[in-house]
C-alpha cells in the first residue's frame, strides 16, 4: 500500500510540474501574442484560445498536488479545541466530502464533455473538439478526487502529515 501511494504522490507531482509547464506555454503565447499584434501588426492565430485552454489546464493538473500537500483552505476555528480523536475523524470527514464533491463534479464535466463530442463542438480557430478538453479535465478531476480519498484513509490512521514537498514546508 505505501508503494503504491508513493507512486500517486509522485504522480500527482509529475502533474504539478505539467502545471507549470502549462503556465510556462500561457506565458510564452501571451508574450507572443503581443508582440505580434502590436510589433508586427499580425495577431497570433489560436492564441486566444490556447490561453483559454491551458489556464484550464493549469488549474485542473495542479489540484491533486495541492490536495495531497494539503493546500487547500481549511478553517480550523473549532477543530483547535478538538480531542485528536475527533480532529482526526473531523479531518476525515472533510477530506471524504472533498472526495465526494469532486467525484460529483467529476461525473457532471464527463457528461458535458460527452455531450459536447456528440454535438462536434470544437475551438473557433484551432479546431479543438471541446468535449475532449472537458473530459481531460474529468479525468483529472477523478485523480483529485483519489488524493481527497487517500488523505481521508490517512486522517483516519492518524498520518495527517502531508507528503514532503522537499521544502521543510507542511
Amino acid at each position: 500500500m505505501h508503494r503504491l501511494v508513493a507512486s500517486f504522490d509522485r504522480f500527482c507531482l509529475g502533474l504539478g510540474w505539467l502545471s507549470g509547464f502549462i503556465a510556462a506555454f500561457v506565458m510564452a503565447v501571451t508574450f507572443v501574442g503581443v508582440v505580434m499584434r502590436y510589433g508586427l501588426r499580425n495577431p497570433l492565430m489560436g492564441g486566444f484560445e490556447m490561453i483559454e485552454i491551458g489556464m484550464g489546464l493549469i488549474v485542473f493538473t495542479a489540484l491533486p498536488l495541492m490536495v495531497r500537500r494539503r493546500g487547500n483552505i481549511s478553517v480550523t476555528v473549532l477543530s483547535d479545541t478538538f480531542k485528536p480523536d475527533l480532529r482526526r475523524l473531523s479531518t476525515a470527514a472533510g477530506q471524504l466530502l472533498g472526495a465526494a464533491l469532486m467525484a460529483f463534479i467529476c461525473w457532471r464535466v464527463w457528461l458535458q464533455g460527452e455531450r459536447l463530442l456528440t454535438y462536434n463542438e470544437v475551438t473557433m480557430e484551432l479546431r479543438v473538439p471541446k468535449g475532449l478538453i472537458a473530459q481531460g479535465m474529468s479525468v483529472l478531476l477523478a485523480i483529485t478526487a483519489l488524493a481527497f480519498l487517500l488523505c481521508a484513509i490517512e486522517a483516519l490512521r492518524g498520518k495527517d502529515d502531508a507528503p514532503s514537498s522537499g521544502t521543510g514546508q507542511h
